[in-house]
This record gives structure tokens, sequence and C-alpha cells, in this order.
């Protein structure tokens, strides 16, 4: 997989977006002429929620993402699904239960809400031609999912009366199963992808000898949680030496080496990353056994700290023009030929 995360797009084409390499078309077929053969985009439960994403469109909920998932499909590219399971950013600092689940009382009640929002967001998704190839149960859940009351800013005022906290794999396992059940139910055929932040365990950068991934990998086998991929976050900005690619892709390298051999039977992306677009995937195709499935590219349209100088369209008004860094990708078109 060489993919991306544009879930950004609906709100700029929502504005009146365009995008040109040259020639104005579809982002979708843009970016698969470049290389890109996946798309991931999250989904938020309730976006104009008390605690939401995007108040004011929604932008992120259930029906743009099977309209956006539609185009994906149509565009014949693969498509990853990352539920938030929130109705704001879900990531290592806060995983906000959804303004909706927070009366449950009990985790049985927390995880049926959970599985049953699961089960019918896919159903849907199928019923309209938005088919998922692999979904994301929890987004960067490093610290585990569904933790917090969020105040209107999605910002953490404190904890839920029952959450799935790492602290607690018993209750975080619980929670994963039910995730993983409201997809098989629908679909067996579609992949698991379980996805935390620790891309640069290796090298020192998020905890130092993998051992945040090996530890929440066994962690989650124990407690039953089936799933075939799993994913971590690369920023050379987060997870890598800001100072130095060499070290930041060393970093990434030893991660990922380490997971892919004491994990033989698993499969390794990079969920998110933003420079250093031909290393980190020099990395993960470079495992062997094919362990290595692919990367993301997070939301490559928009500038941000993420992805400081190197964005893969800039912006004039509403018109995204292709940037030099998205030749990259031609590049790796060719290079990973045999494998996409």
């Amino acid at each position: 997989m060489i993919g991306a995360d544009i879930t950004w797009v609906q709100a700029a084409e929502g504005r009146g977006a365009t995008y040109s390499d040259g020639t104005k078309r579809d982002i979708f077929e843009l970016l698969k002429s470049h290389g890109f053969n996946y798309i991931r985009l999250r989904t938020f439960v309730d976006p104009k929620a008390a605690d939401g994403y995007d108040k004011q469109n929604g932008y992120g909920d259930l029906a743009h993402t099977i309209a956006f998932g539609k185009r994906i499909k149509a565009a014949g590219l693969g498509f990853l699904l990352d539920f938030h399971y929130s109705d704001n950013w879900a990531d290592p600092g806060k995983q906000c239960v959804p303004v909706a689940w927070q009366k449950h009382k009990t985790l049985g009640e927390l995880a049926g809400a959970l599985q049953a929002y699961t089960t019918d967001a896919i159903t849907r998704l199928i019923t309209g031609g938005a088919r998922p190839d692999m979904v994301q149960i929890g987004n960067e859940i490093t610290p585990g999912m569904l933790l917090h009351v969020c105040d209107s800013g999605g910002q953490p005022t404190g904890s839920n009366q029952v959450t799935g906290s790492i602290s607690n794999w018993t209750n975080l396992g619980t929670l994963l199963k039910a995730g993983v059940k409201g997809v098989k139910d629908v679909d067996a055929g579609i992949q698991i992808m379980l996805h935390i932040d620790r891309g640069g365990d290796k090298g020192g950068y998020t905890g130092g000898a993998a051992s945040a991934s090996a530890s929440f990998i066994a962690n989650a086998q124990k407690q039953g949680v089936e799933f075939d991929v799993f994913g971590n976050s690369c920023y050379q900005a987060y997870q890598g030496d800001p100072n130095s690619t060499a070290n930041t892709k060393s970093g990434w390298a030893q991660t990922f080496a380490a997971l892919a051999k004491q994990f033989p039977k698993l499969r390794f992306v990079a969920a998110e990353y933003g420079p250093m677009q031909r290393e980190i995937n020099d990395v993960v195709f470079a495992l062997p056994g094919v362990q290595g499935a692919g990367t993301f590219n997070w939301e490559p349209t928009q500038p941000g700290d993420w992805n400081t100088g190197h964005v893969l369209f800039s912006a004039s008004g509403n018109n995204f023009t292709a940037t030099a860094d998205l030749s990259l990708y031609d590049s790796m078109k060719t290079a990973y030929a045999s494998r996409l």
C-alpha cells in the first residue's frame, strides 16, 4: 500500500477546491496516477456533538465517509477506514467518549454501543458502495480508548465513568474485540488494524527498545483480539530525530525490524507520516517476508507541523497544485512495482 489520509479534502471540496498536477482532475485519480493505491479516511461518531470535531458541517461523519468511500472504490483504490470512536480527535493525548455513549455505566454497555455502531457503519458503507478493505479499531490508541469526557473544544475535562485504559487490559481487550466483531459480523473478509504512535521506539524517541509497540501487541493477542495489521505513527517531528534524517530512518528501521521478527504472522504499516516520504516507504517495503504492508501520508494537501516543507499540494485560494514532493511517488511507483 502506498496510501494517504485525505479526509480534510471533504471540507476543501465543500469550499470549491480543485486539484491539479498540471491537469485539473479528481483528487483520487490524480493521486492514483502518481502511484498511490490506497486512501485512508477517519470517521467520527457525531462531529456535530457538543464536543464535536466540526459542529457546523459535520465533515468526517459517516455520511461524508460513505460519499468519499464510494469515490475511492470507483477510482479502483483500496480503502482504509479509521474509526476514531469519538466525536473529536482521538490520539495519545485524548480519547474522548462520544457524548451519546457517556450514559453507559458498565463496560458491557459501552462495548455494546461500540459494537452496534461499528456494525451499523460497516453495513451502511457496504450498502452505499464504499466497502472498506481494512478497518482501524481506534486511532493512536497508545493510552487505550474511550477514556475521557471532553469539553466543546474536544479537550479532556475528566475521565469517563468506565474506560478502556491500557492500565486495564481486560477492559481494553473487551472494547477492541467488540470493534472487531462489529466488523467481522458484517464482512469477515475485511482486514483489521490496530494503531499506536510508537514508530520511533527503537531509536529511543518514544519509549525505547520497541517496548510500547511490542507490549501492546502481546497484550492484545493475550486478550484474544484478532487483527491482521499493526500500524505505527512515524513522524520525524514526533517519532524521530528532528535534526537528523539518518537517525530517524535508523530508529524506524530498528523498530519495524524488531516487531516483524517478534510477530512473524503480523504485517506492519506506517499508519501516519509526513516528511521523509521515500525513507519511510523504503523502511517498510524492506521488511522481510513481505511483512511491510505499506504506508499512509497524513493529510498531504494541508501544511502543518507534521509535514513542514513537504506538503504534496500548495494552495492558492481554492486551487491546490502539486509540489515537487509528489514526484517522489512517481519513482516509488517504479521502485516498488512488483509489490503494488
